[in-house]
């Protein structure tokens, strides 16, 4: 991790917030794709977004193969009871249901992948606090933290094969109604403070709609357009696991994957999971930046990386804050 001394920070914040833009270059990032359909496809997704990780000069290294023949001998088969009881413990508004769906994803993440999971319980430690303040100031439950971790392996830069972006993983036009802007210079979709508010408000909306957290998930994945198709066809039933099958097939392993989210995280020790350390700093200060600027000119000032100062400020496409008619948010690591 990346420390800067708080004096030392105060003055490149204040030289920072007075430069001017000098010689901008162009770097884009090429980004994944995402999708939760069956184990298997959501398997191959996941080492995709998680590649992307592993080819970054500020993530850290992993094992795509993530268990070998002696080690997936010392990992212990637990009876359903086991995962039922522990399901039920996690105090929470949602309805934590187990069964073969549920139960396949918790071994893909207690087992098959681990050492992915891993670097996410690392990651987590970074971007679950904003989660949980966004959460929070909307008196939303905790537990919708874990979207992201099946969204986008807690990627801010994942892209979906359909064109979703970021963290939580927007569609552009969803984005924007939720007041993420979108230009050549940048994407607030992969903004993870943002988009965090963003996916709040959306959630929000949805719950108001269907007053079930299941289908609010559901309907986050495929849309409430595809979720009202399947309670109409199901004759008005308003249970996910009773219009299961008339739902789109990616969004019938979503909301499993998401109780197995729920359950690895909350029972990482328990299953001999351990955070991996990142290079993402635990406290960032943010400045507000009223002209263009380059991320090698913070670098300069700052002694910081440019890749972590990309790593903080994934929104910035070309690693240029644009601030030619407003303010931008520059995040540094303190």
């Amino acid at each position: 991790m990346i420390a800067i001394k708080r004096r030392k920070m105060k003055k490149a914040v204040w030289i920072v917030t007075f430069l001017a833009a000098a010689a901008f270059t162009t770097v884009k990032a090429e980004s994944p794709a995402t999708t939760v359909p069956g184990t298997e496809e959501y398997m191959a997704s996941l080492d995709s977004m998680m590649n992307e990780w592993h080819k970054r000069p500020a993530a850290i290294e992993f094992v795509v193969d993530s268990i070998n023949e002696s080690a997936e001998k010392l990992i212990e088969e637990l009876p359903d009871s086991v995962y039922i009881a522990r399901l039920a413990a996690i105090n929470s508004p949602f309805h934590f249901t187990f069964n073969s769906q549920v139960k396949s994803y918790i071994k893909l993440y207690t087992q098959r992948r681990r050492d992915q999971v891993e670097q996410m319980l690392g990651l987590s430690q970074y971007y679950f606090p904003i989660f949980e303040e966004a959460l929070d100031a909307a008196n939303m439950p905790m537990e919708l933290k874990y979207l992201p971790v099946i969204e986008s392996a807690l990627n801010p830069r994942a892209l979906s094969r359909a064109g979703a972006s970021g963290i939580w993983q927007f569609m552009y036009y969803t984005g924007k109604r939720y007041g993420l802007e979108v230009d050549s210079y940048l994407d607030e979709r992969r903004d993870p403070v943002k988009a965090s508010r963003a996916a709040v408000s959306f959630l929000s909306d949805l719950y108001d709609i269907y007053g079930d957290w299941q289908l609010v998930i559901a309907a986050y994945n495929c849309g409430p357009g595809n979720v009202n198709k399947a309670i109409r066809r199901s004759g008005g039933k308003r249970d996910f696991w009773e219009i299961y099958y008339r739902l789109p097939r990616e969004t019938r392993g979503y909301v499993p994957a998401f109780i197995a989210a729920a359950y690895t995280f909350s029972y990482a020790e328990e299953h001999g999971l351990r955070a991996q350390a990142v290079q993402l700093p635990v406290a960032t200060d943010t400045v507000m930046i009223t002209q263009p600027l380059h991320f090698k000119q913070v670098a300069d000032m700052t002694k910081v990386p440019v890749e972590i100062i990309r790593e903080l400020n994934p929104q910035y496409r070309l690693d240029v804050i644009p601030a030619k008619t407003k303010a931008y948010p520059l995040r540094l690591a303190f």
